[in-house]
Order: C-alpha cells, then sequence, then structure tokens
C-alpha cells in the first residue's frame, strides 16, 4: 500500500470547502498539492501529519502543508453521534491568484505552515469561530470567511505549534531510477498499518525495494528523523492516546503498542512527553478540555 496521491477537483471554485460527517475517520495516509485546514469538531484518535505522530481530540485545529503526507486515524470508541470534521483545501499559490495586494503581507503563514502547524490557544479558539460560519454559506462568503481565517492565523503566529521537523513534502528519487517518490510512501503506510508488530530495517527496506544497508540513510533523507526514532514517536503518540482514554494497565499498552519491554516504553516515553507513563495518566483527566503536552523537540 503506497500514500495516495489525492486529486482535489474544485474547477469552478478557487476554495473547495468540506463538511464531514463519518462513523470514524478511515483510509491511509495521503497528500495532495494543495494546503488544507482540518478542523475536528468531533473525534479522537491518531493524527499523522509529516514525520509528527500525536494524538488528537475534540477541537484539533491543524494547517497540513502542501505534498505534506497525513492522516486523522479513529481510535478506541468514537462518541455516538459520530465523527465530524471542516475541511479548507486551497491550492499553495492561491494569494497569487486572487490577485489582491493586501494580501501579500499573508505569504509568510505559507511558508510557516509548510511543515504543518497545530494552532492553539485563542488563535485556535478564534478560528474555529470564523469555520463555524461556514455551513450554508454561499460561495463568494466562504471565501470572505477564509481571508479573516488567514488573517488570524497570520496575527496570532505565535499559537502556531510546527508539527514535522521539516517540510519534506518532495521526496527524491533513489538512484537508480525506479519509482523513488513512491518509495517512502509505501513504507510510511506500512508503519501506520503495522504498528503493533516488530518492525524491522530488512523488512522496512523491503517494502522500499533498497538494500538495508542504504536503508537508514534513505530513509533520514525523506522522512527528517531515523527509522527508530518515527517508529517510537508513533508508538508512544499511540500509548499516549491509550493511556488517557482508558485504564488498561501500562504493561498491556506497552506491549500492544509495539514496545518489546516496559522498560523501554518508559524510557522513550519520558524522552518524549517529559514525564512517566504513569504521570502522564494522573494529570490528564479530561481527554477532550485537557492539554496534552508538547512532545520534546517539537
Amino acid at each position: 500500500m503506497r500514500i495516495t496521491r489525492e486529486s482535489i477537483p474544485h474547477a469552478e471554485e478557487s476554495l473547495r470547502c468540506l463538511h464531514l460527517a463519518l462513523p470514524t475517520f478511515e483510509g491511509g495516509l495521503h497528500r495532495h498539492g494543495h494546503f488544507e485546514l482540518t478542523w475536528i469538531e468531533r473525534g479522537h484518535g491518531l493524527r499523522w501529519v509529516g514525520d509528527s505522530v500525536e494524538p488528537y481530540f475534540d477541537g484539533d485545529l491543524v494547517l497540513v502543508g502542501s505534498d505534506l503526507p497525513h492522516l486523522w486515524a479513529s481510535r478506541g470508541v468514537q462518541p455516538p453521534q459520530g465523527c465530524t470534521a471542516t475541511v479548507l483545501q486551497f491550492a499553495p499559490d492561491w494569494l497569487q491568484r486572487c490577485g489582491l495586494p493586501e494580501l501579500k503581507a499573508m505569504a509568510p503563514l505559507l511558508a510557516l505552515a509548510a511543515p504543518g502547524v497545530a494552532v492553539q490557544g485563542s488563535t485556535g479558539a478564534e478560528v474555529q469561530r470564523l469555520l463555524s460560519r461556514l455551513p450554508g454559506l454561499s460561495a463568494q462568503r466562504r471565501v470572505a470567511v477564509f481571508i479573516e481565517v488567514l488573517d488570524c492565523l497570520l496575527a496570532g503566529r505565535a499559537d502556531l505549534r510546527a508539527l514535522s521537523a521539516s517540510p519534506h513534502s518532495a521526496p527524491t528519487p533513489v538512484r537508480g531510477g525506479g519509482a523513488g517518490p513512491q518509495r517512502i510512501d509505501k513504507v510510511l503506510n506500512w508503519i501506520e498499518a503495522h504498528l503493533a508488530e516488530e518492525l524491522s530495517v530488512p523488512d522496512a527496506a523491503a517494502v522500499a525495494h533498497v538494500s538495508p544497508a542504504a536503508f537508514g540513510r534513505y530513509f533520514h533523507r525523506e522522512v527528517g528523523k531515523t527509522f527508530t526514532a518515527y517508529v517510537n514517536d508513533a508508538r508512544c503518540g499511540w500509548a499516549a492516546l491509550r493511556l488517557i482514554q482508558g485504564r488498561e494497565p501500562i504493561a498491556q499498552i506497552a506491549q500492544s503498542c509495539g514496545f518489546a519491554t516496559l522498560s523501554n516504553f518508559g524510557e522513550q516515553f519520558r524522552r518524549r512527553y517529559g514525564l512517566a507513563p504513569r504521570d502522564f495518566r494522573a494529570g490528564h483527566v479530561d481527554p477532550v478540555r485537557g492539554h496534552l503536552p508538547t512532545p520534546q523537540g517539537q
């Protein structure tokens, strides 16, 4: 399975606006040439954006850069009313195509958002308020609200937290030819689909069709971190979600999330969240309104 290259048709509108109402958010990692602003109104699970994997809950708000792999995957028991999200998609040259000189000042925002940014604090609350106005509006009024959203994001850029270490949005072909750009897509989706299993470098190299000796350099170049670090980040994010969602024994969570030993899980988790798993769980009584610690190094 490789990351789907999604086509976004909206020939008669410069801005694509979607309101999703589903039992769960499923599917695989995918990418497209458009920027995407996603607001999770209701739902929880794991969010994959570039080289970042973190839990998400109601109110999650993220601006994803062009060609950045991303996925919101439901995990655990979902709300009985189902999961809902509002999604805005727009071309990277949207500001230039509008031709309005007043919008040129917003160009730095898109550069800032290239690696994907989580919108937090008062800026996140204001953007959610603006997005809630979109249902039922005409296409022209949606554009007007969208300009307000961009202005709000630019003014509140102190509330934007980068998710990926760097965009890594254009995979480079592996020497020797072949479908180089598609190889890393296959590996990332393979990791997502088999996160609880043993994930070895030889197996990952086979998925990418490169030698085990060359795989480490290849993965780091395309993703921005080592294979082991990426897998451990994803497993710790999944474990953080489960620590908050239920009362499973910590040893059981560690094993279910792919860690061979409880001690290794504790070490990896503290390295990313600055807390032992037990302390992390004790500090998060309300997962919907609570605040997750920012993973270390992000």
